[in-house]
């Protein structure tokens, strides 16, 4: 009886593990993903836009001015946020910060082929000059503090503090900015040196 018990028994799973059966699949192929990109330069070459010396013919005076113009290449394919702000290199000076009136301006944005002269040749602004949002600030009890370097530095020290430039920047804008600095007529600015580093970020929106 065992052989013919085991034969059946044996029969039974082949049978089941064998036995045909409806089926049916679907399927999306080929998925596939990619980031965009942020992507921001500028005109400077990676020189400063001012330096002045002890020298006489080089240090600042009452009254000393200067404006220097910069392009800001947006070529990102993500729409970003791209603001200002103001940082001290390592070891550098910020004594003369209080006396510095500051401007920053928009100018029109230009395409990639224009040159934008450091010189400010040609610049043509969008606004009036006291930054870029043409306001006295509210952390600052008139223009003329307000204006200061050393309002820039303080106020203005990250991206989520920074003036802003342009909130919502499409991909291949081209920016023009004008930055311009005058000393106060002020004996306490005598013998006085800063430094600043100005940095643009951009964040995708």
């Amino acid at each position: 009886m065992a052989v013919p018990v085991g034969l059946v028994t044996s029969l039974a799973l082949t049978w089941s593990s064998t036995h045909a059966a409806f089926s049916a699949s679907t399927g999306n192929a080929d998925n596939s993903w990619q980031t965009g990109s942020v992507v921001l330069a500028d005109s400077d070459s990676g020189s400063a836009l001012f330096t002045s010396t002890s020298s006489s013919d080089g240090a600042l005076k009452p009254g000393s001015s200067r404006s220097r113009c910069i392009r800001l290449d947006y070529t990102g394919s993500l729409q970003a946020d791209i603001r200002m702000y103001v940082g001290t290199p390592a070891g550098g000076a910020t004594a003369l910060d209080p006396y510095l009136l500051m401007s920053v301006e928009r100018g029109t944005d230009v395409d990639k082929d224009t040159e934008v002269k450091a010189d400010c040749t040609g610049f043509a602004p969008t606004g009036p000059a006291t930054f870029l949002d043409s306001a006295t600030h509210a952390d600052a009890p008139s223009t003329a503090t307000s204006r200061t370097l050393g309002h820039l530095r303080a106020q203005h020290r990250d991206h989520d503090t920074g003036i802003v430039v342009n909130p919502a920047t499409a991909p291949n804008t081209y920016m023009t900015l004008r930055i311009t600095y005058v000393l106060k007529d002020e004996d306490g600015a005598q013998s006085k040196q800063s430094a600043a580093t100005f940095t643009w970020e951009a964040r995708n929106t």
